[in-house]
């Protein structure tokens, strides 16, 4: 089982920011991924993080079960329930208007829809010290401080203490 974390993080809101993805087995630490953006909101952050995540999924694991975590309500519930109820109505929201970041949820339409998808996204609580969403939010953040002490502390679940560049 291939367990995928993501988070977003905005300086500023909208400001400097980015997305953070941690790919994790049973036991142990993938991969991470991220990417930073001059000028993105908190949600666009989250957003991104979630399509990555879920690009991995159907790609690279894509002959596994895969499970992605994000600690964004938002997210979570706008991929599992709120964006089939959008694209019924024409991308508009319950109160009628055009839904926030439509470019973005756009592009994770077609992963709600897939039939019979080798993954499932779940929210997870955020800043509750579970090691694959706290690398991801250290990724997202560029919290080099917090990727080193993490490292250090789950040798057995880190691999060796490799230095981010941002």
């Amino acid at each position: 089982m291939i367990k995928i974390y993501c988070d977003g993080s905005s300086r500023g809101n909208p400001g400097e920011g980015g997305f953070g993805v941690a790919v994790t087995t049973e036991n142990k630490l993938i991969t991470t991924y991220g990417k930073q953006y001059e000028n993105i909101t908190n949600n666009q952050a989250e957003l991104k993080g979630l399509i990555w995540a879920l690009n991995l999924a159907i790609t690279d694991y894509k002959d596994q079960e895969v499970e992605i975590y994000s600690d964004s309500a938002y997210c979570v519930n706008m991929f599992n329930s709120w964006i089939h109820t959008w694209a019924g109505n024409n991308w508009l929201n319950s109160k009628k208007k055009e839904v926030e970041n439509i470019e973005l949820v756009k592009i994770l339409y077609p992963f709600a829809c897939i039939d019979f998808p080798n993954f499932v996204v779940r929210g997870v609580p955020g800043h509750a010290g579970i090691l694959g969403n706290e690398i991801a939010d250290a990724v997202a953040s560029k919290n080099q401080a917090k990727l080193e002490k993490i490292f250090e502390n789950h040798k057995d679940f880190c691999f060796s203490s490799k230095i981010f560049d941002f």
